[in-house]
């Protein structure tokens, strides 16, 4: 999760409109003679489409109603809902006239044809595939680790046992660094390459967690301006204004929220004071492993003006985080959950009393430093700031005059 500014060339004119147009995706299935399949997008009002078609002696047929290359989610008999279930994939609709040829059980085989981001979006896949098939052994330590680790919690085992199943997940998370480093090289070599593709717009979506905000603003700046219009483009001017705000020298955004306790604080309320929003979660295993550090640091400046806010990202699991608040002894600070809303995410609606957008958070942990008049002077944790010892430094330098 993670930042932000206003970028003025959002502001659509009448000349740059563009009118709704209907896609029509006509398909054959082989090894399934009945039945429906599902196709899920979002449609010229930008709202999620979730259409279904019969199967008629293996063939189908999909139309509706969008304005531009879109993402769309194609659907079978799926026994899961994970992306890697045989019966589903996803793929480029657009408005024009489109074939699928795919087979029961093995959708992530389709053959698209007439949709020219699909075909940009495949050419990139293939120049990634000698790297992901190297992925797979690690993909497979990594959820055999996380899988120990939710057994021990399931089972009670102890601390000591939770605890270093917890420190294994996290080493084989670090393990992930050169692949997705060699991933990124051939995303960032296509964002210089087609910086007016769709597929550009697209794939940007998964660097707001990582790419440093004028590298962002870069890309952006180079789309030309139906681009910077669309969907994904609007999306992309969205984070690059969060990530702004949530930046050293900006002025901390304000907001409203009630506590574990039943109180209603905000930032304002804390004028005069140097504040640390720490952005976590009780299923964050490195935010866990933080607290005994940010504990130290409310003991030892809390007298002199520090207050601490941990802002959850539990908004879904209550219980779990006022265990993690306890079990951990973060309850000496103010608690709140960050706001998310998951029925406005599907709604593509916006929400005020998300958090996490106003600072521009995309990645846990985070942790944003605000001094007494209310200017961020600090960002740490994430792929944008400083580490926790530039924070402590930092704070070092506040307080011990």
């Amino acid at each position: 999760m993670k930042r932000y500014i206003v970028i003025v060339a959002l502001l659509i004119s009448a000349s740059l409109a563009v009118q709704a147009q209907q896609f029509d995706l006509k398909g054959t299935i082989s090894g399934q003679n009945g039945g429906y399949l599902h196709l899920y997008y979002q449609n010229n009002e930008n709202k999620t489409v979730k259409d279904s078609c019969a199967i008629n002696n293996g063939s189908f047929e999909f139309k509706g109603n969008i304005t531009e290359p879109t993402m769309a989610f194609f659907i079978g008999a799926a026994k899961s809902n994970s992306y890697g279930d045989p019966n589903s994939t996803a793929f480029f609709i657009e408005p024009t006239t489109m074939q699928i040829s795919v087979a029961a059980n093995d959708f992530q085989n389709a053959v698209i044809t007439g949709s020219k981001t699909q075909d940009e979006a495949a050419a990139l896949q293939k120049q990634k595939e000698p790297i992901l098939e190297k992925k797979k052994s690690w993909e497979q330590s990594h959820k055999e680790a996380e899988d120990k680790y939710d057994a021990a919690v399931k089972n009670k085992e102890s601390n000591k046992v939770i605890n270093d199943l917890k420190d294994k997940v996290a080493a084989i998370q670090d393990q992930y660094e050169p692949y997705g480093k060699k991933i990124a090289a051939i995303d960032f070599a296509y964002f210089d390459g087609y910086p007016n593709s769709y597929l550009t717009t697209w794939q940007l979506r998964f660097y707001t967690s990582s790419l440093k905000v004028d590298s962002l603003q870069l890309f952006y700046s180079r789309m030309n301006a139906q681009l910077q219009q669309s969907h994904y483009g609007k999306y992309l001017a969205n984070q690059i204004a969060n990530l702004r705000a949530g930046t050293p020298g900006s002025i901390a955004a304000d907001f409203i929220a009630t506590d574990l306790n039943g109180k209603s604080i905000s930032i304002s309320s804390f004028k005069g004071k140097y504040i640390i929003l720490d952005f976590w979660a009780s299923w964050c295993i490195p935010c866990r492993q933080s607290n005994p550090h940010m504990l130290q640091l409310y003991k030892k400046y809390h007298e002199k003006g520090l207050e601490i806010i941990g802002v959850a990202n539990d908004d879904n699991n209550h219980a779990a985080w006022k265990k993690a608040v306890a079990t951990d002894g973060v309850g000496v600070w103010y608690n709140v959950l960050c706001g998310i809303d998951l029925e406005k995410i599907k709604n593509n609606e916006k929400n005020e009393n998300d958090i996490n957008e106003k600072f521009g958070i995309h990645s846990l942990p985070t942790k944003i430093i605000i001094d007494p008049s209310g200017k961020i002077v600090g960002r740490y944790d994430d792929n944008f700031g400083g580490t926790e010892e530039d924070m402590d430094k930092l704070l070092a330098s506040v307080f011990n005059k």
